[in-house]
Parts: C-alpha cells; sequence; structure tokens
C-alpha cells in the first residue's frame, strides 16, 4: 500500500510540474510576441527649418525636438551631415514617450543666395531608419567697401 501511495504522489508531482512548466512556456512565448511587436517611433515636429535672409560669414544653429512615440527604447545611431559645413550634437536614446533634441550648425562663410544643408538622421525605427533633416537660408553677400 506504502508503495502505491508514493507512486501516487510521483505522478501528481510530476503531472504538477508538467503543467507549470507549460504555463511558464506560454508566459515566455507570450513576453517574447509582445518585445518582437514592441517597436521605437522617431517623431519629429518639423523635417525642415528656414532660416530666411541671413547675412554671409554667420553661423547658424537649429534645435530640432524629437520624441520617441513607439514602445521600446529608440537608439539614435548617427546624425551624419551632408557636408563639412554641418555639425550636430543629439540625444542618442529615448525611452518609450520621452522627448529629446537634435542641434544642426552650419557656417555660411562662402555661401550665397539661396543655399540647404541636412543631415541624415540613422536610428533603430525600422519604419524609417534613416531620414533627413533641412536647413535653409537666403544667404546674402555684405557689401564691401
Amino acid at each position: 500500500m506504502k508503495l502505491k501511495t508514493i507512486n501516487l504522489i510521483a505522478l501528481l508531482i510530476i503531472t504538477l510540474a508538467m503543467t507549470a512548466s507549460a504555463f511558464g512556456q506560454d508566459k515566455a512565448s507570450a513576453d517574447k510576441a509582445a518585445d518582437k511587436s514592441a517597436a521605437p517611433k522617431l517623431s519629429v515636429d518639423s523635417a525642415t527649418f528656414e532660416f530666411g535672409k541671413v547675412k554671409e560669414g554667420e553661423e547658424l544653429k537649429h534645435v530640432f525636438k524629437i520624441k520617441n512615440e513607439g514602445s521600446a527604447e529608440l537608439t539614435i545611431i548617427n546624425v551624419s551631415p551632408a557636408c563639412g559645413c554641418t555639425a550636430s550634437d543629439f540625444t542618442k536614446t529615448l525611452a518609450p514617450g520621452a522627448e529629446g533634441t537634435i542641434t544642426l550648425s552650419v557656417k555660411t562663410a562662402g555661401m550665397n543666395g539661396p543655399t540647404e544643408r541636412y543631415a541624415d538622421v540613422i536610428s533603430n525605427d525600422k519604419s524609417q531608419p534613416n531620414f533627413k533633416l533641412w536647413l535653409k537660408m537666403d544667404v546674402q553677400k555684405t557689401a564691401s567697401n
């Protein structure tokens, strides 16, 4: 009789362990699925800033405000200026719902007339991993005496 009771208890323990393991796998699978659906989403109020008329030789700066509207951490991998005229400073990581900035500057020395400069923003936002921020200006040469 004792052997039957021990076998019954062992069977019960094995059944409970298998059930708990199955529930643990379902939760782990659900967690993995949630991780896959979680994604960062980079948004910017305006991808273009216009300075209007500026004097040749000025150094201009603009701060673009960005936000992570996604459900996973956003990483700005790089902000790559299109030419040596534009430099940048930027927030590297943003939690979901967080805001940050990208600062672009341009030196207008040697420029004349309507001019555009841009920088590529490279991020882990799979829907737009690479987009451009634009600076536009109309550079006015100063009269020389």
